[in-house]
């Protein structure tokens, strides 16, 4: 129920990637974006699946859109009503999407809120466990400030690993960043995705075939995960289910001591920019 955390409410865009039923289980509030077709506009996890999204492919690649001011506030105030005086916004990284900035400029002009905005400089659950993470600390019952201050202070313990199939849809989105393209489909290469430090794509590794990249995207999260240290992994995908679960197996056959919080098909408004056939890992080890 709402009232279980105390007065610190979250507030994540949906490009967090949380499964229902950690939203539900956690109180979180849930800002959609948008996924814009020319037949009209989808709130993401909201009234669009991410089948659609692959359905339509390749012919019809949308656009996406953040939150505006009016939704941004509309959500504040409810959390308001229900009786919280602080809100921990936890976004996207600001490198990808201007949800970030929107959220800040909205929430600043309300009077009577407290609130803190996290950059998490990250996409999907990479994102989205920073707000299981503050959950995590608002039960302890922490403050506020400490709250945030935690959060903020392992926004780069948070690392997600991308395998991706095809590098078309990142292209078209526009979010390639520093990731070239065409030499890849030529070659069969498959790229393995990460956001840096400033938020931003970037390749970690080019791998020729799906099989050897799936090694490679398991050696990267190896290569970063410190053994002493409790770990958290998630698993995500792009419409490839079956391979999802083979990977989710050999991770937790691999990482034995980890926990695993997620397998999850990843919202529509990722599949949008990242295609069929994707597989990310996450890594979350708190300070």
């Amino acid at each position: 129920e709402m009232g279980a955390m105390g007065r610190i409410a979250i507030l994540v865009d949906s490009g967090c990637d949380l499964s229902k039923a950690l939203i539900e289980k956690m109180g979180i509030k849930v800002l959609p974006l948008k996924i814009l077709y020319e037949d009209g506009e989808y709130l993401d996890g909201v009234n669009i699946e991410p089948q659609l999204v692959y359905d339509r492919f390749p012919g019809q690649i949308p656009k996406t859109s953040t939150p505006n001011f009016a939704e941004i506030t509309e959500a504040a105030k409810e959390l308001k009503v229900a009786g919280y005086d602080q809100i921990l916004a936890v976004c996207i990284s600001s490198g990808l999407s201007s949800t970030y900035q929107n959220v800040c400029a909205a929430l600043g002009e309300m009077e009577d809120i407290e609130f803190h905005a996290v950059d998490t400089k990250n996409i999907s659950i990479g994102a989205g466990v920073l707000a299981l993470y503050a959950a995590s600390l608002i039960k302890r019952g922490l403050s506020f400030e400490e709250v945030w201050r935690g959060v903020e202070e392992n926004v780069e313990n948070s690392r997600i690993f991308y395998y991706m199939d095809t590098l078309d849809y990142l292209r078209a989105g526009g979010r390639i960043g520093r990731v070239s393209g065409a030499i890849g489909s030529l070659l069969n290469i498959k790229p393995i995705i990460s956001c840096n430090k400033q938020g931003v794509y970037h390749m970690v590794a080019m791998i020729r075939g799906q099989k050897r990249g799936l090694k490679r995207l398991m050696d990267c999260v190896a290569e970063h995960c410190d053994e002493h240290r409790e770990a958290f992994l998630a698993v995500m995908h792009g419409a490839a289910p079956d391979v999802a679960k083979e990977v989710a197996a050999k991770v937790a056959e691999r990482f034995p001591r980890a926990k695993i919080i997620m397998e999850k098909q990843i919202n529509a408004s990722l599949a949008v920019h990242t295609g069929p056939g994707l597989i990310g890992i996450l890594l979350f080890q708190a300070n």
